[in-house]
């Protein structure tokens, strides 16, 4: 009986430290969010506060916690940063026309969730960016206004992804 107890224990620590992780990205999120929409940057102290506080919790959650090392978790854990990486040569490459911010982001994200919801982020915010650029070209024309030099926030437009993540979040 004791050693069912023992057993069970370190699978819900493994729980609910999945979900606190969640909740943190939440905040770190919404709070991007909204420094984005507002300022069109987020500060380097919150970034640097959520890597402080995401790379040791991903170091016990996706390392320490794990009874082997394999493949697929090595496979895992490299293909998560894939997004923020590629968003970082897009900035350097476009002189900054993509903010360094939203690599950043991206990057320290996937400290915090998995490969599936940093990737359904990723292409929610391309694929709302691809959308409200358009839009935004159509209005320019028919209104007849030059809107090319007008930039749009990445991280908001990120938001989309989080549907299909919150609907299969278990709480």
């Amino acid at each position: 009986m004791a050693a069912s107890a023992a057993v069970k224990i370190p699978m819900l620590n493994t729980i609910i430290l999945s979900k606190v992780c969640f909740f943190i990205f939440l905040f770190y999120f919404f709070l991007a969010c909204v420094f984005d929409l507002r300022y069109r940057a987020v500060p380097n102290m919150i970034h640097l506060i959520f890597i402080l506080t995401g790379f040791p919790l991903f170091l016990y959650h996706n390392i320490f916690t794990k009874t082997a090392f394999d493949i697929s978790l090595l496979n895992d854990l490299v293909i998560r940063f894939i997004p923020g990486l590629l968003l970082l040569f897009v900035s350097l490459v476009s002189r900054g026309a993509l903010g360094i911010g939203d690599a950043v982001f991206m990057t320290i994200s996937a400290l915090y969730i998995n490969v599936r919801s940093v990737l359904f982020i990723f292409i929610s915010g391309f694929l709302s960016a691809f959308v409200l650029s358009a839009v935004m070209l159509i209005y320019g024309k028919i209104k007849n206004r030059d809107l090319q030099h007008m930039s749009l926030p990445l991280i908001p437009l990120m938001l989309p992804g989080l549907y299909p993540i919150l609907m299969n979040l278990n709480l």
